[in-house]
């Protein structure tokens, strides 16, 4: 895989430096800033389990970022471009994840990469979702998701100790690490996507960064992870049809303290896939995902509790009449030995509004219910859970 992607990312740099003179006249790339800034206030107005002690039942939640990104059309046909996604928020990563894989330093750069692109695909470098989670799709969610909902929500509200269930988990510690990446055209509605990290680490400057490297913070790093995926987006007289499947595998590397060594079955995997259906102002999906590890991300106990298996799905339908978009969607978590040699599964269900005020600029409110279930006696990752919160907020995309 590694050397298909090397082998095609030269023909491109050769295509491009071949007819100089035909690009004297073309035009530099040149950036322009847009972004997102979304902020909701949320309440839990009902919680039971041991986890909601002495923890507050209502905070602001806000994810923002600022985009430079920019792109130009040479006089042979090649497209060259660049983005770069800015955090508008403190957020302090592990230091499995951090460029010189021992240090955690701050998350300031959420996406950055440069990409060549032509009529036969698109070739990218840099910090990126792997060709999986790129291609991904859930089910349909009001406002497309920029605010609520129950599959990997940017606002939400729970002192579960269970993770947002999501259908696009990461394979490795970081959604963005630095990778190679090929996106196909879409010739009769399907592409597909591939991509491959040599390290689990985003953006560094080489220092550390050395292949096979061994994390000296005590846990793990994932080396060498290979994604691909393939879509599909059509449309049959008024019903359309949008899917995709994809799948992600890694090398992982673990510190001499911990476990075992290296073995195959401590290598994580992930497979994915969903489908969305449309028919006037109603849409039906739904999306299901199983990520095989043995201990990041699924907050392990311990080595001794066994392989992990998580399988993850969601459903439901959406309702959009102009401005207004009305959805509910279920998902389920089936967490396998993320306690010692016990399981444990955790519902989310959220009901959400969106209504789009003017362009780039939408409000919305959300009821979710998040249920959190445990059969281990002695739990040490946090015991059975439910909450019912309430929230709204605003949403503004430029």
């Amino acid at each position: 895989m590694r050397r298909i992607l090397l082998g095609t990312s030269a023909l491109c740099a050769l295509a491009a430096a071949g007819p100089a003179l035909a690009q004297s006249a073309s035009e530099p790339v040149k950036l322009g800033f847009g972004g997102y800034w979304n902020s909701s206030y949320g309440d839990l107005v009902s919680q039971s389990g041991s986890n909601k002690s002495k923890l507050r039942s209502d905070d602001i939640n806000t994810d923002a970022v600022i985009q430079v990104k920019g792109s130009t059309k040479f006089d042979n046909g090649l497209t060259a471009g660049v983005m770069v996604q800015f955090r508008a928020e403190n957020l302090v990563p592990s230091a499995a994840v951090s460029p010189n894989v021992t240090t955690a330093t701050p998350d300031t750069i959420k996406k950055s990469y440069g990409y060549l692109g032509s009529d036969y695909g698109q070739i990218r470098i840099g910090d990126d979702d792997d060709a999986r989670r790129a291609k991904a799709l859930t089910a349909p969610i009001a406002g497309g998701g920029d605010l609520f909902g129950a599959n990997t929500p940017d606002m939400m509200m729970s002192n579960g100790p269970g993770l947002t269930n999501t259908t696009m988990r990461k394979l490795e510690g970081d959604k963005r690490i630095s990778r190679l990446a090929y996106y196909s055209p879409t010739i009769a509605g399907f592409s597909f996507a591939v991509s491959y990290a040599p390290g689990g680490e985003k953006g560094g400057t080489g220092e550390g960064n050395g292949p096979n490297n061994t994390p000296t913070n005590g846990v793990s790093i994932i080396n060498q992870a290979v994604s691909g995926a393939v879509a599909y987006s059509g449309k049959f007289s008024d019903v359309s049809l949008d899917a995709y499947a994809g799948f992600s595998y890694g090398h992982r590397v673990l510190a001499a303290t911990v476990g075992n060594s290296m073995t195959g079955r401590n290598n994580p995997s992930a497979i994915g896939t969903g489908a969305v259906v449309g028919f006037g102002p109603f849409k039906f999906g739904g999306a299901w995902e199983q990520l095989y590890d043995r201990d990041a991300p699924l907050n392990t106990a311990t080595v001794t509790s066994g392989h992990q298996k998580r399988n993850t799905w969601d459903i439901g339908p959406e309702f959009i009449a102009g401005p207004f978009s009305v959805s509910v969607d279920w998902t389920r978590a089936i967490l396998q030995n993320r306690e010692v040699n016990a399981s444990a599964y955790q519902d989310m269900i959220s009901l959400a509004t969106d209504y789009v005020l003017g362009p780039g600029v939408a409000v919305g409110a959300a009821v979710d219910l998040v249920h959190y279930h445990t059969n281990a006696a002695t739990p040490i990752n946090g015991a059975s859970y439910t909450g019912v919160s309430l929230l709204t907020g605003i949403a503004f995309n430029f």
